[in-house]
């Protein structure tokens, strides 16, 4: 039976905890996700000592304690013995209290502000403002000397019993007292209900998020452990994933459904039938990524604007494993590029991923596109449909496939266009063929014709600079820039269309010849599916 053990602790005792190891982590819990802004709140309410919530901490028998995976804290550990287990986990309380450790070391620069005790986001204009105080210096300096260094600088016009008041008061943070709740039971699973419970009151922490509670709990070291190490293997291969969108992928492999409310299957499996369903999932994942990179040319994710469009691809490779026909890859590409391009899950996603995997499991891969034909009138790509800025366009992607199927390569380097490549100067970046600047002085075109979708090429970051700020028809002759490097991004060879009082006429050959290979490209793949 749980018992609650209800006390209140200084800040300064919890954090003495956490650098000695009294308090730790467990797996069931997030790393550390708080933004700056939320730390500055967190820090303004204790000043004015508002309520800031409680403390859960769970003391758990020391058999258990040693079943239990933990997660490291944003701590200096010199101070913890070798070996030494925690007394205390935290269950919640874990963001502030990491919180308020990062400003004491000053880690994380929160600024005051004496006159009218006010908080920022400390940033360098603050820097030759005395009115500014840096919240770490005050915490490991003291009010009064603090005074006494900041009373040299003219112009504040406080007096010494103002400001060492409002100082004190700073740094007594400090001792701010916060209720701590301390659960003492022996069922480990009791203790993942009651973070789940926690956790679930607003929109503290996703579905996804909780769903990783839970298999932390019934799959010790699934979390910190097997994604985690995923998540940094990924990483270094320029894919950036979080951890919730490896549980959507895992919970759609084990149960062919993307719903998180619906996981008893997975939580009725044994240790080994957990570990086999993530060995599917990771060797999937693996398989949907280096089909990307073969077949699209995408080569990060930086190039995906819908990572829920990877899920079904991610299935589709667990049900299949190596064997994939040479139709079946076409359709797969088919597929994820529309889906990709008509933004098939840019609403109702958990609904629309569902149809889909129903769809791939009953019909194969033909009956998602048959879904997505349910919702888009035809899969061609007209002219109209691109006339749209490029931060919004979701046929940007597209466009860097083909551009990367052409082996197109940079302006100047000659080195082919890759979002791989090493080295800054090599790095790829959105350039405007008729750069911002020009046209903005021009005066006569729109911000959104200035950033449409076909004034955009890709360059690397040193030819960017380069022509930064010049027409065209100047740098195009000045770096003598050669036509097939300019053709295999679609841009018009006719030199009249690179002058600034045709930049109208110049959008709609390029659109043209945009929308021309976009299809042509679909087709290779799709064909009988695009029709009017």
């Amino acid at each position: 039976m749980a018992k609650l053990e209800r006390t209140e602790k200084p800040m300064n005792v919890l954090l003495e905890e956490l650098k000695t190891g009294e308090l730790g982590l467990p797996e069931i819990q997030r790393g550390y996700v708080w933004y700056r802004p939320q730390v500055r709140d967190f820090i303004e309410s204790m000043y004015k000592e508002y309520p800031c919530g409680l403390i859960l901490l769970w003391k758990p028998p020391a058999i258990l304690l040693e079943k239990v995976q933990l997660r490291e804290f944003l701590i200096n550990k010199e101070n913890i013995p070798s070996g030494k287990n925690p007394s205390f986990l935290v269950l919640d309380g874990q963001q502030r209290l990491t919180s308020l450790m990062k400003v004491m070391e000053a880690a994380t620069d929160i600024a005051f502000n004496l006159v009218d005790e006010t908080f920022q986001v400390y940033s360098n204009k603050l820097k030759n403002n005395p009115q500014w105080i840096k919240v770490s210096k005050i915490m490991n300096q003291g009010a009064i000397a603090s005074w006494l260094e900041i009373k040299s600088k003219d112009g504040l016009g406080l007096d010494d019993n103002t400001a060492l008041t409002r100082l004190s008061r700073l740094e007594r943070i400090k001792e701010y007292r916060i209720p701590v709740e301390i659960l003492h039971t022996d069922d480990y699973e009791e203790v993942t209900e009651s973070f789940i419970r926690i956790n679930s009151r607003g929109t503290r922490l996703r579905e996804a998020e909780l769903a990783l509670a839970r298999l932390a709990f019934y799959w010790p070291g699934a979390v910190s452990k097997h994604f985690e190490e995923a998540i940094n293997e990924y990483e270094r291969n320029f894919f950036i994933f979080e951890a919730r969108f490896l549980m959507r992928c895992y919970v759609a492999v084990a149960t062919n459904q993307s719903r998180f409310k619906s996981l008893t299957r997975i939580w009725e499996s044994s240790d080994k039938e957990l570990e086999l369903h993530w060995k599917k999932t990771q060797e999937a994942l693996d398989s949907t990524i280096n089909f990307l990179r073969t077949n699209v040319g995408i080569e990060s994710s930086e190039w995906i604007p819908a990572m829920n469009a990877l899920i079904p691809l991610v299935v589709f490779y667990a049900n299949h494993g190596e064997v994939v026909s040479e139709e079946e890859a076409k359709r797969l590409l088919f597929w994820f590029l529309s889906a990709t391009i008509w933004q098939r899950y840019s609403g109702s996603a958990e609904t629309r991923l569902d149809q889909d995997l129903a769809a791939l499991r009953e019909s194969g891969i033909d009956g998602m596109i048959r879904n997505m034909l349910k919702e888009v009138q035809d899969l061609i790509v007209d002219e109209g449909e691109i006339i749209v800025t490029y931060q919004r366009s979701a046929f940007l992607p597209l466009l860097f496939a083909i551009i990367r199927k052409n082996k197109s390569r940079d302006w100047f380097s000659g080195i082919e266009l890759s979002s791989t490549n090493v080295g800054p100067n090599h790095q790829i970046e959105l350039h405007h063929f008729f750069p911002r600047s020009v046209l903005k002085d021009c005066g006569e075109y729109s911000v959104s014709e200035i950033d449409d979708l076909c004034n955009i090429v890709f360059l690397s970051q040193k030819a960017n600079r380069k022509v930064l700020n010049s027409p065209p028809k100047e740098y195009i002759k000045e770096f003598r820039i050669e036509p097939g490097r300019l053709e295999s991004q679609y841009i018009p060879i006719n030199p009249e269309l690179w002058e600034i009082k045709n930049y109208r006429k110049f959008l709609q050959e390029r659109r043209k010849a945009i929308s021309a290979v976009m299809n042509r490209y679909l087709k290779e793949f799709g064909s009988e599916y695009m029709h009017r």
